[in-house]
């Protein structure tokens, strides 16, 4: 009999040993800086073939844009967008983002930072910064909040 329990408890302890050795169960994945940037340069590129609402694609239904007289919903960032920075489904200028970093928020959520630049179309270049919050929904990682300077 004390032979068997000390071969259960050899058992136990191998089990263990093991399972303690596999690491830590992998939690939800936070996204990449590599991730949401590409994600990010991909709206670029949506915005230099003219295509808006792929530009606006990984924004969230709910999302909301920053302006001088307070935040807009996604429908009116959208509109703005295609009155200020195109003449029918061109825009005036390529977009590209410089400076991107990506920091995460917790569990599910991420802050984006980073400069646009507007450049060609015979215009001046026009540059600013960027704030952007993600969030992990249903449908995938989503802005849920853009400010741009």
């Amino acid at each position: 009999m004390f032979e068997k329990n000390r071969v259960r408890v050899w058992a136990v302890l191998a089990l263990l040993a093991t399972i303690a050795m596999s690491g830590p169960i992998a939690a939800p994945r936070q996204p990449s800086d590599d991730d949401l940037a590409g994600r990010l340069h991909a709206t670029a590129a949506a915005w230099n073939t003219g295509d808006l609402d792929a530009f606006v694609a990984p924004y969230a239904e709910t999302a909301t844009y920053m302006t001088p007289a307070g935040p807009i919903g996604k429908a009116a960032m959208l509109t703005r967008y295609r009155a200020r920075y195109f003449t029918g489904s061109r825009p005036d200028q390529q977009l590209r983002f410089e400076d991107v970093v990506v920091r995460p928020l917790g569990e599910g959520h991420a802050l984006m930072t980073g400069r646009y630049v507007l450049t060609g179309g015979g215009k001046p270049e026009l540059t600013g910064r960027f704030t952007l919050v993600w969030a992990k929904l249903a449908e995938g990682w989503r802005i849920l909040h853009d400010h741009s300077s």
